[in-house]
């Protein structure tokens, strides 16, 4: 079974093909989506189940951290802000309502509506409420459990929903509870707290006599352990604060590289067709397969900061995919690549253009580009990454010993067996 991905990947569509699990409208091409990975049903490996962004930041709990998501290094610096709070904050941060007059509210008259949050049928003669779904392909009612519709939108006035009027009494009071009830409970919560915290100062203020004397004596004993303990925390302040100051300016720095990278990316985009850059990366001495995303993300890499030297295993191309460059070629026709490096190899000179092109744009961007390209700038490694690239090197190491070398001890084996098996081998 293959090695368990990052549980998200996201990317930009590479096409107009995949569809929404959470809300089932079409993705449009070149938008931001963010994929679940799933075991594959199909082959042995792992698949991922493409939603809209703005799906899932509606939802709580989605992402637990910024470093469970693969590919996020290579999205626009605001995309990456986007899920960065979205993953600090703990969840969605002021949902706003859907509009009142795409919404109605009714009892279910069948059950064969399913709610779109909990994906569960909605039974028989249970208050029910519509959304009409926005965007391209979007094709009648989504319906939500009265329950999970609060919950993900709880500032609705449900009087003012289509329908309201028409329902009985008894269903009306029965969804004013369900609004009443995530108010009441997160007040009680405070409450409760505010009550463990009285207890213990009151037991403090019955026996402040006794304690006041007991520190009078040991006053003496504590006045080196405090200015000891004083100067530790002073160091460890400033060891926090410069560790705050160096990684603010990482951040900073790997703001105005995407940002620039994203620039080159958009006139690119504007001025050359996906021939021209197949044409630019083979006159490089890249790889010129994949997606026009793929090759516009190649050419903005080398346009940058030079071309990329081949693989020193295989002699393969190498690629940028999760903070590192790495080999996806192949060491034999059975055995995949596994090289991978922060600091690859750059082809010296300048980033060449095809001889007979007649794009204006590359022509005035060859004569304007530098001789000394920049290094690229890369996130530092997670924790994650870090044991990944351990793994990969045991597996390399293991692969690299002979069959020769092995050995092989059996016991408690007759002498005749021993002797069929030695000349076996």
């Amino acid at each position: 079974m293959a090695n368990p991905p990052k549980p998200w990947k996201a990317e930009y569509a590479k096409s107009a093909r995949s569809s929404c699990k959470t809300c089932k409208n079409t993705i449009d091409k070149e938008k931001l989506r963010l994929g679940k990975m799933v075991q594959a049903t199909q082959f042995d490996g792992f698949m991922p189940m493409w939603n809209h962004i703005d799906c899932i930041l509606k939802k709580a709990n989605q992402i637990k951290s910024f470093d469970d998501v693969e590919g996020i290094e290579l999205l626009r610096w605001e995309d990456q802000q986007k899920i960065r709070k979205y993953v600090e904050g703990g969840g969605p941060q002021n949902n706003p309502a859907p509009a009142l007059m795409e919404c109605g509210v009714e009892v279910s008259q069948t059950s064969r509506a399913t709610c779109r949050r909990c994906n569960q049928k909605i039974s028989k003669g249970e208050v029910r409420i519509s959304t009409k779904p926005d965007g391209r392909g979007a094709k009648g009612l989504a319906w939500h459990h009265a329950s999970c519709f609060m919950e993900s939108s709880p500032t609705t006035q449900v009087e003012k929903l289509s329908g309201w009027d028409s329902l009985s009494a008894s269903d009306q009071a029965a969804v004013h509870a369900l609004v009443k009830k995530a108010p009441s409970s997160t007040k009680g919560g405070k409450k409760v707290e505010l009550q463990v915290d009285k207890e213990p100062l009151q037991q403090l203020t019955s026996k402040g006599g006794a304690k006041r004397k007991r520190a009078d004596t040991s006053d003496q004993n504590t006045k080196f352990t405090k200015t000891e303990s004083n100067a530790l925390s002073e160091k460890s302040a400033n060891k926090l604060v410069h560790e705050q100051t160096n990684a603010s300016e990482l951040e900073s720095q790997l703001e105005a590289q995407t940002r620039e990278l994203w620039a080159l990316k958009d006139d690119l985009k504007k001025h050359v067709t996906t021939v021209e850059l197949r044409e630019m990366l083979e006159a490089n001495g890249q790889d010129s397969t994949g997606s026009e995303l793929d090759l516009r993300d190649r050419c903005a890499d080398g346009m940058l900061f030079g071309a990329l030297g081949r693989c020193p295993l295989c002699s393969g191309c190498l690629r940028y995919s999760g903070g590192m460059y790495r080999c996806h070629g192949y060491l034999s026709a059975w055995s995949k690549c596994s090289y991978s490096t922060t600091e690859p190899e750059r082809v010296e000179g300048k980033w060449k253009i095809p001889e007979e092109t007649s794009n204006q744009y590359l022509c005035k961007w060859f004569k304007s580009q530098k001789a000394k390209k920049p290094v690229r700038i890369l996130p530092p490694p997670s924790s994650s990454t870090s044991g990944c690239q351990a793994v990969n090197g045991l597996s390399q190491s293991s692969k690299g010993e002979k069959l020769g070398d092995l050995k092989v001890a059996i016991a408690g084996v007759p002498k005749k067996s021993m002797k069929l098996l030695s000349r076996i081998y």
